[in-house]
């Protein structure tokens, strides 16, 4: 009679649980990273038109022009200021995830561990069990030869 887990379906439950979390834990930083990303290009930008800005502050520009330019570099700031905000979300969101992978492999190793014991505390009973027929078995062929 071969062991039989009792509890495999929640093992198996479990596991995929953990793999869920795995796969949204990955997504998560994949969206963290991917915004860490269009941070860096916008900050890029940001500094080419501030150097475009001051270039042609020295050559001279109309009024106009000064204006156009201080009003795109404050969006261009208030948009970096809304890029970090999300990327904070998106950070914390990475966070949460990683702490509920983290659960679900605790989850998943208890019971792996359980299955483990289990299966342990079978083999010792069928040991026990064939020691007690082998020596039921030579009781009965030492009473025979008797």
């Amino acid at each position: 009679m071969a062991f039989k887990f009792k509890l495999q379906s929640l093992l198996k439950h479990r596991t995929l649980l953990e793999n869920q979390a795995r796969q949204t834990l990955a997504e998560a930083m994949a969206a963290e990273s991917a915004m860490e990303q269009v941070i860096k290009n916008h900050q890029q930008a940001c500094r080419e038109l501030e150097q475009e800005f001051e270039q042609k502050k020295i050559k001279g520009m109309v009024l106009q022009e000064l204006l156009i330019y201080e009003r795109s570099l404050k969006r261009q700031a208030a948009k970096l200021k809304e890029l970090r905000a999300e990327a904070a979300t998106l950070h914390t969101r990475t966070e949460q995830q990683r702490m509920h992978l983290t659960e679900a492999s605790k989850d998943k190793t208890l019971m792996e561990k359980l299955k483990t014991k289990r299966e342990d505390e079978y083999r010792q009973d069928m040991l026990r069990q064939e020691m007690n027929d082998l020596d039921e078995i030579a009781l009965l062929l030492g009473k025979q030869n008797l």
